[in-house]
């Protein structure tokens, strides 16, 4: 290998004017002792440190380093020898490399574009960008490294480096996630639209919460609709009824804050989010407990047989608190009949104890619920059992009635077309004007098509008409199905049969098949009588399907195919195409 050529040091660079306003960078390049540089903690990239390093190395051994190192000395008396590379890592490593190798030693001396350490981060940054093969984790890293000296503002890096204020802002938060996230992206795991959903949030624990879960899902996972679906359920926002019963002012008196969404609108996901939850719901629970008396008042002026008023922990309208020792929900399910306000007023008249609930409302307003509560043991005489009122039906009877069902289906089916057939005017309607094409379907003499629906009105009196042909139609159909049925149960029989024929006829060949087809996969007879779905001595035959012996095979087979005596014969027709019986085989 051709040795590199040694670097030589630059003369020291001119002072040089432009005109006011402007910034010229002085060049200060020297040569460095490759004993004495390090890379640098700081290096923007972070990704594939060590990608192309050796051809990198190799061309370099060839041509010397073309290009300088961009590095800050050492600031302490342990590290005063050092340099840190900010800028040139992939170079800097081939060096090393080469080192390695014997074809260098420290002494070689590089070229390093000396700066202090925020210029230094500066330039790395400045000089990847213009390369546009920076991985995007890398470039956020970079943002938050320009800011942590605290001397830039995002206005100041948008200005130096020709960005808009707000992308900075936003690479700043995608810097900010959490490091899992930062490192999927460098693996090339995520998106950059899947990255910007999970800064939506700078909670840290809730982004690895999300991302977590995220990369257990079946269904894209990752995906920044889902992300931000997440994050809203996880978290309030200034739409949340709980925040609508508070009020901003309130909320902001005790130092809460907002957090807003750098990627999106703000209302994307149902106003800015809470930063501070935890003050929405101190005061709601304490502006629930006072309103809590005056609803229990109001409660008893209308029923005086009202004890208490009960609030969910969490307030808001959901789930019905636990109930009262000895009390039992009221809750009619999805009968229409009685309403609740029924209820309420038959439990005034058999004199029974009430709770009320009271919650959030989705306008935030502290209001009774429909449920309540009533001693357990006489909850029955309220709300009996649902169907407990309703005779038990016989198996003749439930028959007949799913028939009479069933048939007036068919009837309404039978109306619909003849109102189609007829064209009758304002009974026919398309389901949609903007269709969901999510699905097609074979259809035969028409091939795949997607079904458009279509809405046809048909009157009650219009299905009885239809009844008794309904009948005739509905026994048709019945017939057909029991007969369908039937048709498969042999057809299945018969399968199974001929299967069973044509596993004896293979076990009882003599001598058995050296090749066999089953379930439309060749396999092959070993020396030792076994069989696989590879040659014997092939580098295959380390990992295949094997079986014990022929019968074993055959066992669980669904379909049999051909046999051959011999490998040659194998060889001579693999694909099977004579459709040769054993005894035609073996002769």
């Amino acid at each position: 290998m051709a040795r590199p050529k040694k670097a030589t040091a630059q003369a020291a660079p001119e002072e040089t004017t432009a005109p006011e306003g402007l910034r010229v960078a002085p060049m200060a390049i020297q040569p460095v002792p490759l004993g004495r540089l390090v890379r640098a903690p700081e290096n923007v990239r972070h990704t594939d440190k060590a990608a192309d390093v050796e051809s990198l190395a190799d061309d370099i051994a060839a041509h010397g380093l073309l290009q300088s190192l961009i590095g800050y000395a050492g600031d302490t008396d342990i590290d005063a020898a050092a340099i840190y590379i900010i800028g040139g890592g992939r170079r800097l490593q081939a060096l090393q490399l080469l080192r390695e190798r014997g074809s260098i030693d420290d002494s070689y001396e590089v070229s390093v574009l000396i700066r202090d350490q925020a210029e230094a981060i500066e330039l790395s940054l400045s000089e990847n960008l213009a390369r546009r093969d920076m991985n995007p984790a890398d470039e956020f890293a970079a943002f938050v490294e320009l800011m942590r000296p605290g001397t830039m503002s995002p206005a100041d890096i948008a200005k130096r480096f020709g960005f808009s204020e707000r992308y900075v802002k936003q690479r700043l938060r995608l810097g900010g996630l959490a490091p899992e996230i930062l490192d999927a992206m460098r693996e090339g795991k995520l998106t950059i639209d899947a990255a910007m959903a999970y800064a939506q949030s700078q909670d840290q624990k809730l982004q690895l919460k999300v991302f977590n879960a995220q990369a257990k899902s079946n269904w894209k996972p990752h995906d920044p609709h889902s992300i931000g679906l997440a994050y809203h359920n996880a978290q309030m926002t200034t739409k949340d009824a709980l925040f609508l019963f508070v009020g901003a002012k309130d909320y902001e008196k005790k130092g809460g804050g907002y957090e807003d969404d750098l990627f999106g609108e703000a209302d994307r996901w149902g106003g800015r989010k809470i930063t501070d939850a935890s003050i929405i719901l101190s005061i709601a629970k304490d502006r629930a407990a006072f309103q809590q008396i005056r609803l229990l008042s109001e409660a008893k002026d209308v029923y005086p047989g009202t004890v208490d008023v009960l609030i969910p922990g969490g307030i808001r309208r959901s789930a019905a608190p636990k109930a009262p020792k000895g009390y039992k929900l009221v809750d009619k399910g999805y009968r229409s009949e009685p309403t609740y306000a029924q209820l309420r007023e038959k439990a005034a008249q058999l004199r029974l104890d009430m709770v009320r609930i009271a919650s959030v409302n989705s306008e935030g307003v502290l209001a009774m619920e429909e449920q309540f509560y009533v001693p357990a043991d006489r909850h029955a005489e309220l709300l009996p059992p649902l169907g407990s009122d309703r005779p038990q039906e016989t198996p003749d009877q439930i028959a007949a009635r799913q028939r009479a069902a069933n048939v007036r289906s068919v009837a309404a089916l039978l109306a619909a077309v003849k109102v189609r057939a007829d064209k009758v005017e304002g009974r026919q309607f398309w389901r949609t004007q903007r269709p969901d094409l999510w699905r097609k379907e074979h259809r035969e003499g028409v091939g795949e098509c997607y079904p458009i629906m279509v809405d046809v009105l048909v009157t009650p009196a219009e299905i009885d008409a239809q009844l008794e042909a309904a009948e005739v139609e509905f026994d048709r159909q019945e017939a057909e199905k029991v007969a369908r049925r039937e048709a498969e149960e042999k057809a299945k029989a018969e399968a199974a049969e001929a299967l069973d024929a044509r596993r004896a006829e293979v076990l009882g060949m003599d001598p058995a098949p050296i090749v066999i087809q089953v379930d439309g996969i060749t396999h092959f007879r070993w020396e030792s009588g076994a069989y696989a779905d590879e040659q014997e001595d092939t580098p295959e035959a380390d990992e295949c399907s094997f079986y014990d012996d022929l019968e074993e095979l055959l066992e669980h087979a669904d379909t049999i195919g051909l046999t051959w005596l011999s490998i040659e014969a194998w060889a001579e027709d693999p694909h099977g195409d004579n459709v040769a019986e054993p005894e035609e085989q073996a002769a």
